[in-house]
């Protein structure tokens, strides 16, 4: 794909990784690919690996992790799942851990919130429960030591991050600071190639096409009788619909259908 020419340059320091980074991240250079093309062009899942593993050597990192966490309402008793919508490694080893990596990884939360590019290590802090302590510890096994996650905040699906690996912390926080901006916006071009191509988790609900639809029409606040005109279906199907799709999604109300469909990202507007 392109050049892995930082990946291979042992030799540099923080300074050097920053420049070249900020120069690699900038499309249309003359005498580099533009990444963002490449991007685009990519057409299945492996293609989007091999993108961002490509993408993370370039910028000096071991490889990298995309997680779609999906939206969270933490002030209600079944608030959110442990577990990510979506997940794309380019490390094998990642495969087993995909389904509670929300648990495991500690920059998780910061991430679900954060705007801004943010550089993390692997040094144990306090504050952390045994099951993100080991995964640390895992981590600093595999020769992890630092790395930057930048956050996607995706108003209708919700957070997603990608976490760039690797074992320079200096060389991590200053990317962090001065390359933020191109960053996110590789990663906001990701995370929409992502949701194209990236399936969703096994516990994500799957709605047939007329209950996406009904959601639809009523987060936009559509009656049965409105729905049932617009899709040319009678009310009692409407109805009918909204019932298979909240007992799919056990949701206790069509509004909490609704609100659970857009979380899962399994409606869109």
């Amino acid at each position: 794909m392109f050049t892995n020419k930082l990946a291979s340059d042992r030799g540099h320091d923080a300074k050097t990784v920053v420049e070249a980074s900020t120069l690699f991240l900038r499309p249309g250079n003359a005498n580099h690919p533009d990444i963002l093309a490449t991007l685009k062009a990519s057409r299945s899942l492996s293609g989007l690996r091999d993108w961002l593993l490509d993408y993370a050597r370039l910028l000096g990192f071991y490889g990298a992790r995309y997680i779609h966490a999906g939206n969270f309402w933490s002030n209600e008793p079944d608030a959110s799942p442990h577990h990510p919508l979506r997940f794309l490694s380019t490390s094998p080893r990642d495969a087993d851990d995909a389904d509670d990596w929300l648990v495991r990884d500690p920059c998780a939360a910061q991430a679900r919130t954060a705007f801004v590019p943010f550089a993390y290590s692997t040094r144990t802090k306090g504050g952390l429960d045994p099951i993100q302590r080991i995964w640390l510890e895992n981590e600093r096994m595999r020769g992890v030591s630092a790395g930057v996650i930048v956050p996607i905040q995706d108003s209708v699906q919700g957070a997603a991050y990608i976490s760039l690996f690797g074992n320079d912390e200096t060389g991590s926080r200053e990317m962090a600071e001065r390359c933020g901006a191109d960053l996110a916006f590789a990663a906001a071009h990701f995370h929409a190639k992502a949701k194209q191509f990236v399936p969703l988790a096994d516990w994500v609900p799957r709605l047939s096409t007329r209950e996406l639809q009904v959601l639809r029409l009523a987060s936009m606040g559509y009656t049965y009788a409105q729905s049932g005109e617009a899709l040319g279906l009678s009310e009692k199907a409407v109805d009918y619909h909204l019932r298979n799709a909240s007992d799919k999604l056990g949701a206790s109300s069509k509004l909490r259908a609704v609100v659970l469909a857009f979380a899962h990202g399994l409606a869109t507007f």
